[in-house]
């Protein structure tokens, strides 16, 4: 696997698991959520479920200085939703996890790969369907314009390249493209895609990977008279079946990944009768436990696994 040997033996005392979050809130969710607690609730359960099979788990902020990460086994990355108010600091200290003798979990190689959407270029690349994209920067707006009017796209939905749970989303048309770039810094990078209209109706689909198994499958819907299928804007999100030949092609996409991953989450849309990855996150998706029982479980008993301790029956 990817990371570090712990060089415990079998006999060893509990292995130190150090559950990865974030200090505070990215600055787009301070004034959005009225439960900020409730977005924590994968963590709780995750530490309940370490703590059953008899690991020592505790919540440690990725933005504490003092934090000695020689003093755990591992490092399960969740929570640190913050990083894309300070990417290059975020960076650097899943750098520094990756040189100590904790394990990290998921690696500094995907986690890098997956910080910019960029990544969706490679699993292009890869074979995988995503929803088409269009790069580029407000600065050059006419040369997006352009492109936008050569691939026939009327509905459009406009991100940032660095972004977290819809943060800088918005929807617009060929029409208000111009008035939408023009609020952002020139130099933005950003990417344009057509409205994937499946949202509004059949849902965004999640496909939770934990310890490179299928755990669980998410519909979400936005609210009325939005467009982004996340809980934080008044969404809905429940736990659904999926037709086996759409499992069997999300799995084939994480067969294309270079990667050992501890857990992934596809999120998906239905363009032209296919699905089509809409983001894939690898570093601090919510997993939704609460909506699968046992999930979290297994969660951990996959990490453990990876760091050659069998969980307590």
């Amino acid at each position: 696997m990817t990371g570090n040997s712990t060089g415990r033996t079998p006999d060893a005392g509990p292995m130190r698991i150090a559950v990865l979050r974030c200090e505070r809130l990215p600055r787009f969710v301070t004034w959005e959520i009225p439960d900020v607690e409730s977005l924590f609730d994968d963590d709780r359960r995750l530490l309940e479920a370490f703590s059953a099979l008899g690991a020592d788990a505790e919540p440690v902020a990725w933005t504490d200085p003092e934090v000695d990460w020689d003093a755990y086994d591992a490092v399960v990355l969740r929570s640190t939703w913050d990083y894309v108010d300070r990417l290059p600091q975020f960076l650097e200290v899943i750098a520094a996890i990756e040189r100590s003798s904790a394990t990290l979990l998921n690696p500094e190689a995907p986690v890098r790969w997956n910080a910019d959407k960029h990544y969706l270029d490679d699993l292009d690349r890869l074979g995988a369907p995503i929803v088409p994209l269009i790069r580029g920067t407000p600065a050059a707006g006419a040369l997006l314009h352009a492109q936008i009017a050569d691939a026939g796209w009327h509905e459009l939905v406009l991100k940032p390249a660095v972004g977290v749970g819809g943060s800088g989303v918005v929807r617009a048309t060929a029409a208000t493209l111009h008035s939408e770039l023009d609020a952002l810094p020139p130099e933005t990078e950003v990417m344009v895609q057509p409205f994937a209209s499946a949202i509004l109706d059949e849902g965004e689909l999640s496909f939770i990977y934990l310890g490179d198994r299928l755990s669980h499958v998410l519909r979400k819907r936005p609210a009325t008279g939005d467009f982004r299928a996340h809980g934080i804007y008044g969404g809905t999100v429940e736990a659904t079946s999926a037709d086996p030949a759409d499992v069997a092609e999300v799995h084939s996409l994480l067969a294309r990944l270079p990667f050992d991953l501890l857990y992934a989450r596809f999120d998906v849309v239905r363009v032209d009768g296919r699905l089509a990855v809409l983001e894939l996150e690898l570093i601090e998706p919510m997993l939704y436990f609460g909506l699968a029982p046992g999930s979290a479980e297994r969660l951990a008993e996959a990490a453990l696994a990876r760091l050659g301790r069998r969980p307590r029956s």
